[in-house]
């Protein structure tokens, strides 16, 4: 294995360790700010062995996660609504990614309808990445159900790229692009919804082209993103 390879490998069990971290205290604390979880995930990378982080870390609750690149701000972290976490780390110089939108009370159908939207379009997407296919496939392919289900203009960015010591490189998986996809490149599927005022989600995970393998070990069914 690459150093690259080695280095996101060990970029993306950090990137899990701290998510279980912060679902821990998100179930135990209370009076919770996303500029707080922001800070925990910085100070945490850095414990755990990451040089920094991949950008600032995106923590986004309620109506700001229906805002793609968010600033965590003094938002108290409520009840009844999406939490958003997009957040990777540096190691060695390369860089990792990974996005989970978490539900925090009771979901109504519809928040369970929209997050299973994006699931859907997510895994029918990482179906799409295979070595030596066209990257605008793969986002055709996650565009298309989003498309169907009547949310085509709340689906307003690429489905995903490629990465490594940048967080974001070739290939991109947009509409019309017609970048190949090399086998044991690093690239990210990231579908989403977004709705202004409302909510947003959007799920994110890293795969390694060629055996097709999916770093991060977090779930992403909505049962085990809702902390009720």
């Amino acid at each position: 294995m690459t150093t690259k390879l080695q280095s996101i490998k060990k970029g993306s069990q950090i990137i899990d360790q701290i998510f279980w971290e912060l679902f821990d205290i998100l179930r135990t604390r209370k009076n919770l700010t996303e500029l707080t979880l922001a800070r925990f995930i910085r100070r945490r990378a850095k414990q755990l062995g990451a040089e920094g982080q991949a950008f600032p870390p995106i923590v986004a609750f309620g109506k700001n996660s229906s805002e793609i690149h968010h600033f965590a701000g003094s938002t108290k972290i409520g009840k009844n609504n999406f939490l958003m976490f997009d957040y990777g780390v540096k190691v060695n110089g390369y860089c990792s990614d990974f996005t989970r939108t978490i539900f925090l009370g009771k979901p109504t159908k519809f928040h369970e309808k929209i997050y299973n939207i994006v699931l859907k379009a997510q895994k029918a997407a990482i179906k799409k990445v295979k070595s030596n296919a066209i990257s605008g496939k793969v986002d055709f392919t996650a565009r298309t159900i989003i498309t169907r289900s009547g949310y085509a203009t709340r689906f307003n960015h690429g489905t995903g790229h490629g990465v490594g010591k940048k967080i974001h490189e070739l290939p991109n998986f947009k509409p019309n692009t017609q970048d190949r996809i090399e086998k044991n490149t690093v690239v990210t599927v990231e579908p989403g919804i977004y709705l202004p005022g409302k909510f947003g989600v959007r799920i994110e995970d890293m795969i390694l082209v060629g055996p097709n393998k999916i770093y991060s070990k977090i779930p992403k069914d909505f049962q085990s993103m809702i902390i009720s």
